[in-house]
């Protein structure tokens, strides 16, 4: 593409930094940008505001399952099933490591000897700050059963906090594998990293999951009318070498998903058709009086927000 992009990003998590992030050297690889305080087009997320007050093509990039409200950007490139003409493009999070893709494909090779080379029963490697209560009851329940190692700050079990988690999780035969939350598509990279340490993962989160990885491969606990009955299924596997060596074997991937450089073609194939119209055309949320009373009530309630906010500091 020969025309400048001038393009900006907000709204993103404290340190990040756009030069860094996979999505601008994506954008850097395949078109001429320039990074700018008057964008075309901003890429924003959903650690703040500032994106309402820019005027450009807005392309919202959510990275922590919150739904994109098309009355506010133009695009959005997400985690939800949703489809909406040319604004919305679904790219999970764990695409963001193209490298997890190459270690998830090693485990179709392991063997008996690995099986036997693992130390420990189960991994569970979470910090204070992702507590949910579906981990921690099923990490109590699962302890029961077997010891469960914990390496996070999480109920450590170790002598401190492990910093390196993909080999913690290679020593253990089970581990862990629970998001934040169970939301249809939200899948963060929790069970990417949990099969490239080669361990089977104990997946709750996204009840959709089957769309995007193969369940012959982990233990999917939407599969499973109770705790009970998960718990019922990893004692099967752990006491059958010959079906835990199967369920190794199995590629982790599945669907249409599948593969990193066919992801990366799609989602550069969305962005170059949102590049490629002149801006005006480019645009694709309302002009309308009833939008732009719909982004003042947004600002107005931001500016109420911080109001109290301030005052609630100062008493």
């Amino acid at each position: 593409m020969d025309q400048l992009l001038k393009i900006a990003f907000t709204d993103f998590p404290r340190g990040f930094h756009p030069e860094e992030s996979p999505l601008f050297r994506m954008l850097q690889h395949y078109f001429q940008v320039e990074l700018s305080r008057q964008p075309d087009y901003l890429f924003y997320s959903s650690h703040g505001h500032r994106h309402l007050d820019y005027d450009s093509i807005r392309i919202f990039f959510a990275q922590d399952g919150i739904s994109p409200d098309f009355n506010i950007c133009d695009y959005a490139i997400g985690t939800d099933y949703l489809t909406l003409g040319d604004r919305y493009f679904r790219y999970p999070v764990y695409y963001l490591d193209p490298g997890v893709f190459g270690q998830m494909e090693e485990k179709t090779y392991f063997t008996s000897d690995n099986i036997r080379s693992k130390g420990c029963f189960c991994g569970f490697h979470y910090g204070l700050d992702e507590e949910t209560p579906e981990r921690k009851h099923f990490f109590k329940r699962l302890s029961e059963y077997r010891k469960v190692d914990a390496a996070g700050a999480l109920f450590n079990t170790q002598e401190g906090v492990v910093a390196e988690k993909g080999p913690f999780l290679a020593d253990c035969k089970f581990s862990i594998a629970f998001e934040e939350c169970s939301q249809p598509g939200f899948t963060t990279d929790v069970l990417a990293r949990a099969f490239a340490a080669q361990t089977i993962p104990i997946y709750w989160g996204n009840p959709f999951i089957g769309r995007e990885f193969n369940t012959q491969a982990f233990v999917n606990c939407h599969d499973y009318r109770s705790w009970s009955d998960v718990i019922a299924a990893v004692h099967r596997i752990d006491t059958n070498d010959e079906l835990y060596l199967k369920m190794m074997r199995t590629p982790a991937l599945t669907g249409p998903e599948r593969g990193i450089d066919r992801m990366e073609d799609n989602l550069l194939a969305f962005l170059t058709h949102i590049f490629n119209q002149p801006l005006a055309q480019a645009r694709r949320r309302s002009r309308s009086a009833a939008q732009a009373a719909y982004e003042q009530q947004a600002r107005r309630g931001l500016t109420q927000f911080l109001t109290q906010l301030i005052f609630a500091c100062r008493r």
